[in-house]
């Protein structure tokens, strides 16, 4: 239909998908029947071994709010921008719209940068610098590990002991900071840990054993990432919801226990968020899914 289609390696999986297209407003959105047959009909198009519904482990789809251009006439479609646009009322009040995660330090740049240019009061300010700043365990001094991150799976395999798929999911998606999820892990391993027999060895305790997101993440969450919900848990830190939402249902049960814990929630929250979270694992359901997914092999696809 003219829409591109992309396929990207991500986290063990693969994640096909397409542009946007008119949809209705909802807090959560689905994948219609019709768009994942779409995808699945074009990726078999491409692969040599042809998929079906049974290859997807999660499908998603999200609202993209298109910013119209300050001045255009209302109902004026083909002013849309896909991008972002930053504009200055009389007020003086700078607003950004538009946009979208990938470009959002473009975004903060344009935004202070048009502060630092319109208002006289911050004439002695420099440009924005998110160009210059390095991510939160991206080792900004160089003690860890120099910028050479294998290091970090070496260093948590060899000298801590942590399994090497383990290891590795913890270096590409908390950098430095995979070395403070093992300490935690270590702090207290009553809840985090679990004897490895087969290296006698004390291990992180996973999530589920299709995936190597351990428990202490969840913790972690919690402590430093400002988790408030195990929706933020499953879906916005460790994203295993997008990898496989039958494995993230799963893990619900571990992640209550552990978030009710870790933020005194009583019996009556714990079963409201729960709910909620539940209700958000339906949203990423192949259309016509039930809650009953068999858990599929691992070469699967996520959509």
């Amino acid at each position: 239909d003219g829409r591109e289609l992309y396929l990207l390696p991500w986290e063990g999986s693969t994640i096909a998908g397409t542009t946007d297209a008119p949809g209705e407003l909802s807090y959560t959105p689905r994948t219609s029947a019709s768009e994942a047959a779409f995808i699945i009909d074009e990726v078999n198009r491409v692969v040599s071994e042809p998929l079906s519904t049974d290859s997807v482990r999660s499908a998603w789809a999200g609202i993209r709010p298109l910013v119209r251009k300050p001045g255009s006439p209302p109902g004026d479609t083909k002013s849309l921008s896909r991008d972002h646009v930053v504009e200055k009322l009389n007020c003086g009040l700078v607003t950004v719209a538009g946009g979208k995660w990938t470009t959002y330090r473009k975004m903060a740049e344009d935004a202070v940068d048009k502060c630092v240019a319109e208002n006289p009061a911050l004439a002695h300010a420099t440009r924005c610098r998110t160009l210059e700043m390095q991510l939160v365990g991206s080792d900004q001094t160089g003690e860890v590990c120099g910028g050479a991150f294998d290091r970090i799976v070496a260093t948590l395999v060899d000298d801590v002991g942590v399994e090497k798929d383990v290891a590795k999911h913890l270096r590409s998606n908390y950098g430095t900071r995979a070395l403070q999820i093992v300490a935690l892990a270590r702090a207290e391993p009553g809840r985090f840990c679990e004897v490895d027999r087969s290296r006698l060895q004390l291990g992180m305790r996973r999530l589920h054993p299709h995936f190597p997101h351990v428990e202490a993440e969840v913790a972690f969450a919690c402590r430093h990432e400002f988790a408030q919900t195990p929706i933020d848990v499953l879906a916005q830190r460790t994203r295993l919801s997008f990898l496989d939402v039958t494995a993230a249902r799963a893990a619900l049960p571990r992640v209550m226990e552990i978030m009710a814990l870790e933020k005194g929630w009583d019996a009556e929250q714990a079963r409201d968020e729960s709910e909620r979270c539940e209700t958000y694992l339906d949203s990423m359901l192949m259309p016509g899914a039930g809650r009953a997914v068999k858990h599929p092999g691992a070469e699967v696809l996520a959509a």
